[in-house]
């Protein structure tokens, strides 16, 4: 039998240095247009449907990452990430500011949800961030109506390097691969985006909101300050939180 434990090693590795080597440019900027928000007070939003959803929380509220960051969720879970005119259904939820930062994640980036998603942000006045599979997008036909892929629509593409069809290992005498690569490979690029951001906040001589393991004494008292100065952008609707403290029931 085959070693797979050090072939995935190999090919994960090969595919991480791949990113560093021809994704560094567009991280920087994108981490950027991320910094620029967060000290406007604008928004930082993640958004992914399906498995992409586990690249989109992992900027949301865990050690290391941004007390301010708010993640798009799917209620579907990825089952209308077909269907045209589920995004707009998904965004209407929460307010898109002008100004603000979103990342869509998908790895096919063919998908109407991802891509109307982005679309629907952009009119908004959002810079969008795609974290996706070129490989993989350019050599399948785009699912939406206007045929276009995320890669086109958004205005930083960040590529995951990931192979078509995601999996990476070809099984002994089989057809079928095993091994897929873009969710870990999307979560390296979120880390990177967003230590990248916090060091171009910090040269501006802004502190950025990065919150501390609640699993430390002093992350409590820490990122509760975060919580205050944050809560009404991290709501998904407008909510008037001197109500929400002040209201006792009768």
């Amino acid at each position: 039998m085959s070693d797979m434990i050090n072939q995935f090693h190999k090919h994960t590795l090969t595919q991480l240095q791949a990113i560093v080597d021809h994704e560094a440019t567009h991280i920087k900027e994108a981490a950027q247009a991320i910094a620029k928000s967060i000290m406007s007070d604008r928004d930082f939003m993640t958004f992914g449907s399906g498995h992409s959803e586990l690249v989109a929380r992992e900027a949301m509220w865990r050690a290391g990452s941004f007390g301010c960051a708010m993640t798009i969720i799917d209620p579907s879970g990825g089952d209308v990430e077909r269907l045209e005119g589920a995004a707009a259904l998904i965004l209407a939820h929460y307010r898109l500011r002008a100004g603000s930062t979103m990342i869509v994640i998908s790895n096919s980036g063919i998908n109407p949800v991802p891509i109307e998603a982005t679309m629907i942000a952009k009119d908004a006045g959002l810079t969008l961030i795609a974290i996706t599979s070129l490989t993989h997008s350019k050599d399948v036909p785009s699912r939406h109506s206007s045929g276009k892929k995320l890669y086109q629509v958004a205005d930083i593409t960040i590529d995951t390097h990931t192979p078509r069809g995601d999996s990476a290992l070809q099984l002994e005498n089989s057809d079928l691969k095993v091994g897929a690569t873009s969710t870990l490979a999307g979560i390296f690029i979120m880390q990177t985006l967003i230590t990248e951001a916090s060091a171009f906040m910090q040269a501006q001589g802004y502190a950025p909101p990065i919150i501390v393991s609640a699993n430390v004494p002093e992350g409590d008292a820490h990122n509760l300050a975060l919580k205050n100065k944050y809560f009404q952008q991290l709501s998904r609707y407008s909510v008037d939180t001197a109500d929400i403290m002040t209201d006792t029931p009768e």
